[in-house]
């Protein structure tokens, strides 16, 4: 985490939602009221001014706001890159128009190929809204990238569910392993250590096939399973990145909701320092790794994977993530 400003903001620019989906980690921010118009704008032109090179609108679904627009066009007008996530069922011939000639990179969950295994985790009557608005974006020129949330309902579809998005037209295709927050917590259906190992390997195998690159998110330990070069990971670790919250708070993670500061009081540049310098980002950044992440070949890299799903299922943030597959006894070192 270097220079006076981060170089991304992920901001959750509402924490209303159309829809109630069952692993949804945004869960935690319902009832944190969100930022007016000239709120956000102000923040937007202090990220311009900072030295900020992208911001990310995720929520909650964007689209509910009636200013998301005014939002996109004033952070595209000051320079700065954008792309909003949406779960498309509000989208429409003109919302896919309008973000086509803004040419904002659009994100959106696809969490089953099937309307039976879609309409599981995000309810009723949401599959036909999500392919209409899925295929008015891709018939406008939009870039879409399909994010597949892997659960314990749909892991053993996350082939065909690749498949049905690259059949759909998507730009590009990442994966995720639900999160133990939110309502996949308390619901039960975060992903556990077996079926994503076995979801990857799937995901791995169709990529190949498909000659694609597919992305993975939040689980910076996939070089153990599988070194493909059709297969990217990262590692947050080292991502010049801040969270926001609807209100303006800057937290630890938007899986974790752990308040740091306030932006509205400090300022981009202001809030990144007390980031950076803050004793819990100095651990996740230079963890004291325990075993077996301590003799893992991987431990420079991945630095004991997902900090915040060790927090949440082992009550540190420098305990060994409870995914990866040698922490939980699903692959052995000696195996590497």
């Amino acid at each position: 985490m270097s220079g006076e400003a981060p170089d991304d903001l992920i901001w959750l620019i509402t924490s209303r939602c159309n829809l109630a989906c069952k692993h949804c980690y945004a869960y935690l921010y319902r009832k944190e009221e969100e930022l007016n118009t000239r709120d956000v704008i102000k923040i937007i032109e202090d990220a311009a001014n900072a030295g900020v090179e992208r911001i990310h609108y995720t929520g909650g679904e964007p689209l509910i706001r009636e200013d998301i627009f005014d939002v996109l066009r004033h952070t595209l007008d000051l320079g700065l890159s954008t792309s909003i996530f949406t779960n498309a069922t509000m989208v429409n011939e003109r919302i896919a128009n309008e973000l086509a000639k803004l040419d904002v990179v659009v994100y959106t969950s696809m969490d089953g190929y099937s309307k039976e295994t879609y309409e599981s985790i995000r309810g009723i009557n949401t599959w036909d809204r999500f392919i209409r608005g899925l295929k008015a974006l891709i018939n406008s020129g939009v870039y879409v990238h399909v994010n597949i949330s892997v659960t314990e309902t749909n892991w053993e579809y996350v082939g065909k569910t690749i498949r049905k998005a690259l059949e759909f037209g998507a730009s590009s295709i990442s994966i995720i392993p639900a999160m133990p927050s939110g309502r996949a917590l308390s619901n039960g259906i975060y992903v556990r250590a077996k079926h994503f190992l076995q979801a990857l390997k799937e995901a791995t195998k169709v990529a190949r096939e498909m000659g694609i690159i597919l992305w993975v998110w939040c689980a910076p330990f996939v070089p153990i399973v599988e070194r493909s070069p059709y297969i990217r990971c990262g590692n947050c670790r080292y991502w010049d990145v801040m969270d926001i919250t609807p209100s303006g708070r800057v937290i630890l993670c938007d899986v974790l909701n752990y308040e740091i500061c306030d932006i509205k009081k400090l300022g981009i540049k202001g809030a990144w320092k007390v980031l950076k310098e803050h004793p819990l980002v100095q651990r996740i950044m230079s963890p004291r790794l325990r075993y077996p992440c301590s003799d893992c070949p991987l431990s420079d890299y991945c630095k004991g994977g997902c900090y915040a799903r060790a927090q949440i299922i082992s009550g540190s943030i420098e305990a060994p993530d409870p995914l990866c597959p040698i922490v939980s006894g699903h692959v052995r070192i000696e195996e590497l």
